[in-house]
């Protein structure tokens, strides 16, 4: 499981989201965030599939929280054509990984990603505006807890998918893969789509 927290490389604040260069921001270790998540990354084949079941499209804007070492954001950048790739972590040593991992693409890709610290749990609705995509691969508690916020913040017909853990009950997903990856473990994720009418 990846850590908690916020990655981007670029930074964007415009009705949401507004572009800088692709430095990644500074990697000072703030507060304790209040749950710390340990950092287990998620295997390629399940990066895809996540990507898949989301139905990412070209020019869409992925936000993966608890990003790692940016492997969704820059997966979805690339691979899919998604117009932004963001990406928020607690952990400064992932921030660095995103950097070395960003060092990888060119700079036309770069320009389109963004890694930040941050503290998912501390993310406004104003962060997540206009954001088609959101990634998660984090604790139960913290999917129950950051909820509310994706249901509100989100605009209808926004996808979130989340890797082995669901949202609760009250919020059933529409749709569940198993997925096998490189060692043939099998892996869970979910799929959930904000309706036109919001509850």
């Amino acid at each position: 499981m990846r850590s908690l927290f916020l990655c981007l490389s670029t930074t964007w604040f415009l009705g949401g989201l507004t572009a800088f260069v692709w430095a990644v921001a500074p990697l000072e270790q703030p507060a304790s965030p209040e749950i710390v998540v340990p950092y287990v990354p998620t295997p390629e084949k399940v990066v895809a599939a996540m990507l898949k079941l989301a139905t990412v499209r070209a020019g869409d804007t992925v936000y993966d929280l608890g990003c790692g070492d940016g492997r969704i954001a820059i997966a979805a950048v690339r691979d899919y054509q998604a117009g932004k790739g963001l990406g928020i972590d607690f952990d400064a040593d992932r921030l660095k990984d995103c950097q070395k991992n960003l060092r990888r693409l060119s700079p036309e890709l770069q320009k389109k990603l963004t890694f930040q610290q941050g503290d998912v749990l501390k993310l406004t609705e104003k962060e997540l505006a206009g954001v088609d995509v959101v990634t998660l691969y984090m604790l139960p508690d913290i999917n129950r807890r950051i909820k509310p916020l994706l249901r509100k913040a989100l605009q209808p017909g926004a996808r979130i998918v989340s890797h082995d853990f669901d949202m609760g009950e009250d919020w059933p997903a529409e749709k569940q893969w198993e997925v096998a990856d490189e060692s043939g473990f099998q892996h869970t994720i979910y799929l959930w789509t904000i309706p036109t009418k919001k509850p």
